[in-house]
């Protein structure tokens, strides 16, 4: 069963007690479109702690951080009817930003333009 962290200060702080690190961690979003709301999952991994606080970090996202602007945060991938927020036409799925800056690399070096 997936574990759920809800968006409070209590919620916050549980989730950085409990966050593991290279683990990855889903939050929801909703986004505004022409068409409509839709919602979209995006993953966070922690890879690192902080040397001052000892908090767990994601780039530069503290996990309480994370938890209290992002929130609620789950640790199993939601289902297939909600689509990844990074996601391109030919159904191939790039979950992190970092992926779409490695293809955009490999782009411009086979000289492909957009």
């Amino acid at each position: 069963m997936a574990k759920e962290w809800e968006r409070s200060r209590r919620g916050a702080k549980k989730f950085a007690r409990e966050v593991e690190i290279g683990k990855t961690y889903y939050t929801i979003h909703t986004t505004k479109n022409p068409w409509g709301e839709e919602q979209v999952w995006d993953s966070h991994v922690f890879d690192r702690r902080s040397w001052l606080t000892g908090a767990a970090m994601g780039g530069h996202m503290s996990a309480e951080y994370l938890c209290l602007n992002y929130g609620p945060i789950y640790d199993e991938q939601p289902g297939s009817h909600i689509r990844p927020l990074f996601e391109k036409d030919d159904d191939q799925v790039y979950a992190t930003p970092m992926d779409i800056l490695q293809v955009r690399e490999s782009r411009r070096k086979q000289g492909v333009r957009r």
